[in-house]
């Protein structure tokens, strides 16, 4: 099934975003309690939606299906990708390449000129796939003994 629309997201639907990420942390096969310890950062942040800064996928139906967080830095065009995610039953069916699409254009309208990303172990490849560089390594804020990988992509001129 392909992603069919892409959306801003809704206060109201804040707690099935974030399951939608609690599915794909526990796909990529953490278990319980360490799904307990990054559910700081699995959350979906309801200032973001507020704001504009959260996109959905849907499918067919209607039904979310993944979405994409970004949050501004402050520092002169670098926009944070707070998370992409997708329901496993979903997976490698397009939606996260549309959703890192999104967060492209989005950045662009907000004068990004580079996208900053930690990566869960699971997501390298895909970011390495859309063009994204690795520039280092950091402990999980959540989970220290998880290391990230920091990506950053150079968002492309018009």
């Amino acid at each position: 099934m392909a992603c069919s629309r892409l959306r801003p997201a809704r206060v109201d639907e804040a707690e099935e975003l974030t399951q939608i990420a609690v599915r794909a942390t526990a796909h990529d096969g953490y278990d319980d309690g360490a799904i307990a310890r990054f559910m700081p950062g699995l959350k979906v942040n309801l200032a973001l939606i507020a704001a504009g800064l959260v996109s959905v996928a849907e499918d067919e139906q209607g039904a979310p299906r993944g979405y994409v967080a970004l949050r501004p830095t402050g520092l002169g065009g670098v926009i944070l990708l707070e998370g992409i995610f997708v329901d496993p039953a979903f997976a490698r069916s397009g939606f996260g390449t549309r959703l890192f699409a999104t967060a492209v254009e989005q950045s662009r309208k907000m004068a990004g000129s580079v996208i900053l990303i930690f990566s869960s172990p699971h997501a390298v490849d895909f970011y390495s796939r859309l063009g994204a560089t690795r520039i280092g390594m950091t402990p999980f804020v959540f989970s220290p003994d998880v290391q990230l990988s920091m990506f950053a992509f150079t968002i492309p001129v018009l």
